[in-house]
């Protein structure tokens, strides 16, 4: 009888001991920028509100994750964000976490939803932006380097408090690219432009060390046929 030889499966990622998963999620849809009436520079404080459609994708994350056994909800400090992660925080009883280094790229001139109206009426200054995968293109934005060590540093405190745990962290567009190109090692804009509403998952398996697990995954909106184009 000839003897069998060993055989050896493939291995399967898993989150090493005291590791912190990171869900995060994307913002719903806001509502529109109206720039104001006359002439003058737009209030920094533009901090519009969810849109119908940003609500009901709001609706939807929280559904899709109650089954991951998420236990905390970390969110940036303006209403779009607190807006989308209030009805998951919500639906698992638990405070919701908000946390300033989780706030949206801070784009100077552009700043109060006047980057909408810029990239809307094809400002080649957008595209110089897009060339240099820089923010500070923009008179007066935040640099990489700056926003890099906030995001970094969010991520570090998350897992600080978070531990063995998986967490959503409900976020902005320019955070979770900023905090996937810092895992991966790419370029500033590699992860740019997520859609509103989706997830992405990144595991902090030690402060500074982060590993990229997903990225822009929607399929859990499936909008409605009435939503389409919206």
């Amino acid at each position: 009888m000839s003897r069998k030889e060993p055989t050896f499966a493939p291995t399967r990622y898993a989150d090493p001991p005291g590791a912190t998963r990171l869900v995060l999620i994307r913002h719903g849809e806001p509502e529109p920028f109206r720039p104001p009436a006359g002439a003058g520079p737009v209030a920094a404080g533009f901090d519009p509100g969810l849109a119908p459609i940003g609500r009901e994708q709001a609706r939807r994350v929280a559904l899709w994750l109650l089954s991951r056994g998420i236990r905390q909800v970390w969110s940036s400090p303006l209403r779009r964000v607190r807006e989308t992660a209030a009805p998951l925080a919500e639906r698992l009883g638990v405070e919701l976490l908000v946390l300033e280094q989780l706030r949206e790229v801070h784009l100077g001139v552009w700043e109060g939803g006047v980057v909408h109206q810029r990239i809307h009426q094809a400002d080649p200054l957008w595209e110089e932006v897009w060339r240099q995968q820089r923010w500070d293109v923009i008179p007066g934005a935040e640099a990489n380097a700056s926003l890099h060590r906030r995001v970094g540093a969010a991520l570090d405190l998350i897992h600080s408090r978070a531990g063995a745990e998986t967490v959503a962290v409900f976020t902005h567009d320019g955070v979770i690219a900023a905090a996937l190109s810092l895992a991966a090692g790419a370029r500033a804009f590699a992860f740019a432009s997520s859609e509103h509403g989706s997830i992405s998952e990144l595991v902090v398996e030690a402060p500074g060390r982060w590993r990229v697990r997903g990225f822009n995954e929607v399929a859990h909106l499936a909008l409605p046929e009435e939503w389409s184009g919206a």
